[in-house]
């Protein structure tokens, strides 16, 4: 009688622990809660690595040991984004704001019809990595944001004549107004002590001595620049076009250092020494210089009016979705250890 019990006793035993592990697991799984709402594991690593093997692509491989640290910070990056989105999703509802189940089928159906068939509509969904199911849940939540954003931001005023002429008047040098004087350069990079994959790894003496031998081959064995910076540039997002790189003076885009040296030259001439900067030592060639140009205010005014309304919009929403973090129950578990992740 009592082996009896114990046998019937111990499937049940068995099965409420089965149940209390995947409990643990579950909660285990969960990178982050907001207000309530788990954000997962394998919902942080799809979109993860999504974005691995976009950089991948580009030539860039964040998986490697050395770019643990970036992968790392590209993980907490989208996961801020998750919440961002969830926080978005979860205003919508509240103020009835999803679209239509009818709404999202006419998108969808409209996305199919931009391709042959069926087979090249699922051919795409897979080599995106994205389920149908996946890609109705981001129709949803771009149709929700947006609707959001229009009622949040519906009083934002026009902006006024008076602001648009200062901004015009502040900002002659830069689009949409007219271009600051462009300097258009070939360059060639040694980097020093560069961690980035494809880049050889140099120190100051031996970058120094690489770039001196680069400016030899130019301008004393005649060369072609450009070719020399396909074969020897550091520089892997100009290398493959020769170098070529564009300055806008006074920009404050492109450092200091190397700016100055291409101010000094002339249509034509290279530099005599190597050129450092921050990121190493460069050899630049001065190929042209635009002047700079400045539109009518007539002819930008509706443009500085749409660009000055779309900031004073962007400003607001971005307000209301930090309010909106404020306000929730935020649990971030890969939030870095000195910050208090957990907002109540």
């Amino acid at each position: 009688m009592k082996n009896k019990f114990l046998q019937g006793c111990i499937p049940i035993f068995l099965s409420l622990l089965l149940l209390l592990t995947g409990c643990a697991n579950n909660k285990a799984n969960v990178v982050a809660t907001v207000n309530g709402k788990d954000i997962t594991r394998q919902q942080l690593d799809k979109q993860t690595n999504q974005m691995v093997e976009r950089y991948k692509q580009q030539g860039f491989d964040l998986t490697t040991k050395e770019n643990k640290a970036m992968k790392e910070q590209l993980e907490q990056s989208i996961l801020d984004d998750m919440i961002t989105k969830e926080l978005l999703l979860q205003e919508a509802e509240k103020q009835k704001l999803i679209p239509a189940k009818e709404a999202i089928d006419k998108n969808m159906a409209e996305i199919k019809k931009g391709f042959p068939n069926e087979e090249e509509y699922k051919k795409a969904l897979e080599e995106s990595k994205v389920t149908e199911a996946e890609l109705r849940e981001q129709l949803i939540l771009d149709e929700s944001s947006r609707k959001l954003y229009e009622k949040v931001t519906a009083d934002v005023k026009k902006p006024t004549d008076e602001e648009i002429t200062k901004f015009y008047n502040e900002n002659k040098g830069r689009e949409p107004i007219g271009t600051p004087e462009r300097l258009e350069v070939k360059h060639m990079l040694f980097a020093i002590n560069s961690d980035q994959p494809g880049v050889p790894k140099r120190g100051e003496k031996e970058a120094l001595e690489a770039a001196k031998l680069a400016l030899a081959e130019v301008t004393q064995k005649g060369r072609d620049f450009g070719v020399v910076a396909r074969e020897k540039s550091d520089d892997l997002g100009t290398r493959e076009n020769g170098g070529s790189y564009t300055i806008d003076r006074g920009a404050n885009t492109t450092d200091p250092a190397f700016e100055k040296a291409a101010e000094n030259l002339k249509p034509g001439e290279i530099t005599k020494e190597p050129v450092k900067s921050a990121y190493g030592f460069h050899i630049i060639k001065l190929e042209k210089v635009t002047p700079a140009s400045t539109k009518a205010l007539t002819e930008v005014k509706d443009s500085i009016a749409a660009q000055l309304e779309g900031e004073a919009k962007q400003a607001k929403f971005t307000q209301f979705i930090d309010n909106l973090r404020k306000n929730a129950k935020i649990n971030n578990k890969l939030a870095p250890k000195t910050e208090d992740s957990s907002k109540k």
